[in-house]
């Protein structure tokens, strides 16, 4: 499915520093820039539950955004962007601060995109192992062909088979990582040792019982009685 525009609207603000930022946050808003793409960096007011409202549920920070920055209640320009940065305090799981990055609807950009592994493996079928390398792969594509996700169907793979970057596409765009570099192999099962057959147990007991009878004779020896001496 297409990365549909998503609209947000932002304000444009002229404070800096940490004391503006604890203004804007005690309004419930927080600092935002955008720039990029030959444009001139403009400072933004953003408001984070507006923005976690429009924001894609499955494809998150690679959004792909149409801005209005709005200044004293008019709007001022449009920009066409992607969150590329942004920091949160993690025990409140609340957004500090955002930045948007200028992207041509025509042009490639790289982004980060999750690997979700789909399908059972015939060789896990089989008894073998699943191992996963990478949770995420870099890829360079235009904003609005970004995928949630970079599928991976591990139904074909048999034991002690690999799958790598090299066999996998991307509709409209290309994968960064190495072609060499594993993303998914199937450990074979373990063989499991037979145990010993009962016939071969018995031949082998007489071997060891034998020497106990051996170290038994020299005591019987010892045992009998001695012959009188001839007069």
């Amino acid at each position: 499915m297409a990365n549909e525009q998503r609209e947000l609207t932002v304000q444009a603000r002229s404070g800096h520093g940490k004391g503006a930022a604890r203004k804007l946050r005690a309004k419930g808003l927080i600092p935002g820039v955008v720039y990029g793409g030959g444009g001139e960096h403009r400072s933004v007011a953003v408001d984070p539950r507006v923005l976690r409202k429009v924001m894609d549920p499955a494809r998150k920070l690679n959004t792909w955004y149409k801005v209005t920055i709005e200044d004293a209640g008019k709007p001022v320009g449009t920009e066409s962007v992607i969150v590329i940065d942004h920091q949160i305090d993690k025990v409140r799981d609340a957004l500090l601060h955002v930045d948007f990055l200028r992207v041509d609807p025509e042009r490639e950009l790289e982004v980060r995109l999750p690997v979700e592994i789909t399908g059972r493996a015939a060789g896990v079928v089989a008894g073998g192992t699943l191992k996963t390398f990478l949770r995420y792969v870099h890829a360079s594509i235009k904003p609005r062909d970004i995928p949630t996700s970079l599928l991976v169907d591990i139904t074909p793979l048999n034991a002690g088979e690999t799958l790598r970057i090299k066999d996998l596409s991307i509709a409209g765009g290309r994968i960064l990582e190495a072609g060499s570099q594993a993303l998914a192999h199937i450990e074979p099962a373990k063989i499991k040792v037979e145990e010993v057959d009962d016939k071969a147990k018995k031949k082998d007991a007489p071997k060891a019982a034998a020497p106990k009878a051996a170290a038994a004779a020299p005591k019987a020896a010892a045992a009998a009685p001695k012959a009188p001496a001839k007069k």
